[in-house]
C-alpha cells in the first residue's frame, strides 16, 4: 500500500467512525440521585453511588436516605448551562418552590461552626452574620454568596446563619451559578431538615445525621454530582441523557420521620 492510499485510508476510517457520546457524569466518581414520585411530590429517596474508575460501573454505597424537596416539588432546570429537558415537565424560576431537577455539580460547604464536622474535606467556610445569598432577580449579585458589609445594594436575600438550624450544614448546588440567568432560581442548596421536617423553599434537605453521613462520604477530587429527577421519567433520562442504565435499580422511597 502506497504512503497516499494507506493516508486515504485512515482519513476514511476517522470519516466513518461513529463519533462517541461524551458522558454527561465525565469524570464524576460520586452520584447522589434523589428520586421524587412525582413533578409535585415533596418528597424523594436519595441513593449514594459511587465508581472505582472511569470505566467502571456504578455501584450503590449505603442505604436509601429520606429527603424533603421544595414545597411544589421538582422542576426542570432553566439555568444557561442546562441541557435540553429529555421530556416535557414544570421550568423552574425563582420563588416557585420547586427544586431543580436535572444533573448539577456540588461545590462548597458552609455552616455555623468555626470548622467543618469531623470527617469532612469540602471546602468549608463559617457562616457569619453578614453573610447572604442574594435572590433578587434585578441585582447584579443575584444568586451570589456576599458578605453585607453595607448598607444593601439588593431587595431581598437569604441570611446564611439563621436562628435555626437549617443551614447548620450546607452545600452550595452548582444550579445557576455561572453564567447567571435572572429569574431562573437562586440559592439552592443541600441543608438539614430539622425537627419535625418538611418540604423546603426549593432546596433538598436531609435530617441532620443523615446529611453528616453524605458530607463525610463525598471527596471533592471525585468531583461529585447530583442528579435530582421524577421516577416517572428516570427510564426516559437515562436513555436520551446517555446515563448509566445501572441508575434504572434506584430502590423504592425510603421511609420519612
Amino acid at each position: 500500500m502506497t504512503r497516499l492510499s494507506a493516508f486515504i485510508s485512515a482519513l476514511t476510517t476517522l470519516v466513518l467512525a461513529p463519533t462517541a457520546i461524551a458522558s454527561p457524569l465525565g469524570q464524576s466518581g460520586q452520584l447522589l440521585v434523589v428520586i421524587s414520585d412525582g413533578w409535585d411530590a415533596q418528597t424523594g429517596t436519595l441513593t449514594r453511588w459511587e465508581r472505582q474508575s472511569h470505566s467502571s460501573r456504578w455501584s450503590p454505597v449505603g442505604a436509601p436516605l429520606p429527603v424533603w424537596l421544595g414545597r411544589a416539588g421538582l422542576a426542570w432546570r432553566t439555568d444557561p448551562t442546562a441541557p435540553s429537558p429529555p421530556t416535557t415537565g414544570p421550568l423552574k424560576r425563582e420563588g416557585d418552590g420547586r427544586a431543580p431537577a436535572g444533573l448539577m455539580s456540588l461545590s462548597e460547604m458552609w455552616g455555623y461552626d468555626g470548622h467543618a464536622p469531623e470527617g469532612v474535606t469540602l471546602a468549608y467556610h463559617q457562616a457569619t452574620e453578614l453573610d447572604r445569598c442574594v435572590d433578587d432577580v434585578d441585582s447584579p449579585l443575584y444568586n451570589q454568596l456576599v458578605k453585607q458589609t453595607s448598607p444593601p445594594t439588593w431587595r431581598s436575600a437569604e441570611q446564611l446563619r439563621l436562628s435555626t438550624d437549617h443551614y447548620k450544614y450546607l452545600v452550595v448546588i452548582g444550579y445557576n451559578r455561572g453564567p447567571v440567568r435572572p429569574g431562573a432560581g437562586s440559592c439552592i442548596f443541600l441543608h438539614v431538615a430539622p425537627p419535625p421536617q418538611g418540604p423546603t423553599a426549593g432546596c433538598t434537605a436531609l435530617a441532620e445525621a443523615d446529611l453528616l453521613t453524605l458530607l463525610r462520604w463525598l471527596v471533592p477530587t471525585k468531583q461529585p454530582l447530583l442528579l435530582q429527577l421524577p421516577r416517572p421519567l428516570l427510564r426516559t433520562a437515562v436513555s436520551k441523557w446517555q446515563l448509566p442504565r445501572e441508575l434504572l435499580r434506584v430502590p423504592a422511597n425510603a421511609r420519612h420521620r
